[in-house]
C-alpha cells in the first residue's frame, strides 16, 4: 500500500511543486527586469497585470510540456541526468512562449525578461525536485515503510547484486531462488515486497512475463537481468538505480498519476465529440429508428477489457432486426467468413447500416463504453471470450490496459 501511495502523491508533490516554481519564477523575472534597478527600461515598464494574466497561460503551457517529457514518471536517475531532463522541458516551454509571443503581435514579453525566467525556472525546479526526492527518500520511509526488494533466482549476477544491496540503508532485501507463482505471490504478499529482481543465468520468455505479470497485478515493480539476447525483444529500459545495468520491463498498466491524465484525456474528448456531433448522432439514430423500428444500438456482449473483465460494446445497429432468424448458421457463416474475408454484399445490412459502416460511425457509440469506463480512445482492439482464451503469455498482456476505439493491434 505504501509504494502505491508514494506512486500518487510523489508525482503529485513534483507537479504542486513545478506550478509554484514557474509562478514565482516568472514574478521574480519580472523584478529583475523591470524593478531591480539592475537593467535598462528604455519602452517603460508595462502594467503587472498583463503580465500575470500571461504568466497563467505559461504554466499552463509549461506543465503539459513537462507532463510529456517525462518530469512525473517513477523514474531512479542520477542528479546530473534528473537536471538535464529539467532543462530539456524548461528550455522547450521558453521556445514555444517565444514563437507565441512572435505569432501573437498584441502582446510581447520581453525577450531578456524570458531568458531571465529560463535560467531562475531551471534553477527553482531542479532544487524543488531535489527537496522533493530526498524528502520521499527518509520521511517517505519513516511514514510509508521502507522499499522492500526481492532478489529473486540464481548465478553470479544475482551473488553480485546481493552485495550491492547490502550497502543500500533505505532498502530491505529479501532473497529466493523459487520461482513458482504461488511461492512469489506468498513471498509478495507475506513480506509486502515493493520490487523484484529478477536474474537467472537461463531465462525462457514466459517465465519473465509470468513472473512480470505477477507483480504487476500486485503493483510490484518488476527487473531483472536477461540473456544478451532478450536485449532485442520487448520495451526495455536501462536502469542504475543500484550502480550497475538492470533492465526492467516498461509497465503496460497505467497507475496513479498516468492512469488520471489519460482518464481524464478520454472522457474530455468524449464529451467534446458527443457535443459537437450530438444533432447528427441524433439523427442517425432516428433514421435507424424509422427504417424498420427495430433497436437503434447494437449491444456486442461478452467482450474481454480490463483485467478480464466482461462488458458489452455499443455500436449504432447496421443490420436488420435479428438477422439470426431471416438467416439460417451456415448462412450467417458463410457471410461472416469468406475465404477469412467478409463478404462483399451482405443481404442482412440495412441501407442506412451500409452508409454507417463505409465512414466507420456506427462505431461512434462506443464513446459511450469510454465514459463507463469500460474502453479508451486509444488501446488494443477489444477481445471475445473465445478470442482472449487462445492467447498465450504475451497475448494476456493487453488485458493489463483498457481495450480501444482504436489502436496497433
Amino acid at each position: 500500500m505504501g509504494l502505491k501511495i508514494r506512486k500518487i502523491v510523489f508525482p503529485l508533490a513534483l507537479f504542486l511543486s513545478d506550478i509554484f516554481a514557474v509562478y514565482i519564477s516568472f514574478i521574480f523575472a519580472y523584478w529583475v527586469r523591470f524593478h531591480s534597478g539592475f537593467l535598462q527600461i528604455p519602452k517603460g515598464i508595462p502594467p503587472f497585470d498583463l503580465y500575470h494574466t500571461a504568466i497563467m497561460v505559461v504554466i499552463l503551457l509549461w506543465i503539459i510540456i513537462f507532463v510529456y517529457t517525462g518530469f512525473y514518471e517513477e523514474r531512479k536517475i542520477d542528479i546530473f541526468n534528473e537536471f538535464l531532463k529539467i532543462l530539456k522541458g524548461v528550455f522547450l516551454g521558453t521556445v514555444l512562449i517565444a514563437a507565441i509571443t512572435f505569432l501573437y503581435r498584441d502582446f510581447t514579453f520581453s525577450r531578456l525578461m524570458l531568458s531571465i525566467a529560463f535560467i531562475i525556472s531551471t534553477i527553482i525546479i531542479f532544487c524543488f525536485h531535489e527537496i522533493i526526492r530526498v524528502t520521499d527518500s527518509y520521511i517517505g520511509n519513516f511514514l510509508l515503510g521502507t522499499h522492500k526488494i526481492l532478489v529473486l533466482g540464481e548465478g553470479k549476477i544475482a551473488t553480485d547484486i546481493k552485495k550491492i544491496l547490502k550497502h543500500k540503508k533505505n532498502f530491505e532485501v529479501h532473497y529466493s531462488h523459487f520461482t513458482d507463482d504461488n511461492h512469489l505471490k506468498t513471498f509478495i504478499v507475506e513480506k509486502g515486497i515493493n520490487e523484484v529482481i529478477f536474474s537467472k543465468s537461463q531465462i525462457s520468455h514466459d517465465e519473465i512475463l509470468k513472473i512480470s505479470s505477477i507483480c504487476e497485478d500486485f503493483g510490484v515493480d518488476f527487473r531483472f537481468v536477461p540473456d544478451v539476447l532478450e536485449l532485442t525483444r520487448g520495451e526495455i529500459v536501462i536502469d542504475e538505480f543500484i550502480g550497475i545495468p538492470v533492465l526492467r520491463f516498461k509497465s503496460i498498466s497505467l497507475y496513479g498519476w498516468n492512469f488520471f491524465i489519460k482518464r481524464l484525456m478520454d472522457i474530455s474528448v468524449s464529451i467534446i465529440i458527443f457535443s459537437i456531433f450530438a444533432v447528427p448522432l441524433s439523427v442517425i439514430a432516428i433514421l435507424i429508428k424509422i427504417s424498420d423500428g427495430g433497436n437503434v444500438f447494437f449491444l456486442h456482449r461478452n467482450m474481454v477489457g480490463h483485467r478480464w473483465k466482461r462488458f458489452s460494446i455499443f455500436k449504432f445497429r447496421t443490420m436488420i432486426p435479428n438477422p439470426e432468424k431471416e438467416f439460417s448458421k451456415e448462412e450467417i457463416l458463410h457471410l461472416s467468413t469468406r475465404r477469412g474475408e467478409k463478404a462483399k454484399y451482405d443481404p442482412r445490412i440495412t441501407k442506412i447500416g451500409s452508409f454507417l459502416r463505409r465512414f466507420s460511425l456506427d462505431e461512434l457509440p462506443q464513446f459511450i463504453n469510454v465514459l463507463r469506463g469500460e474502453m479508451s480512445i486509444v488501446g488494443p482492439r477489444p477481445q471475445t471470450v473465445k478470442e482472449a482464451e487462445t492467447f498465450g503469455e504475451a497475448g494476456k498482456r493487453r488485458f493489463k490496459v483498457l481495450p480501444g476505439i482504436t489502436g496497433l493491434c
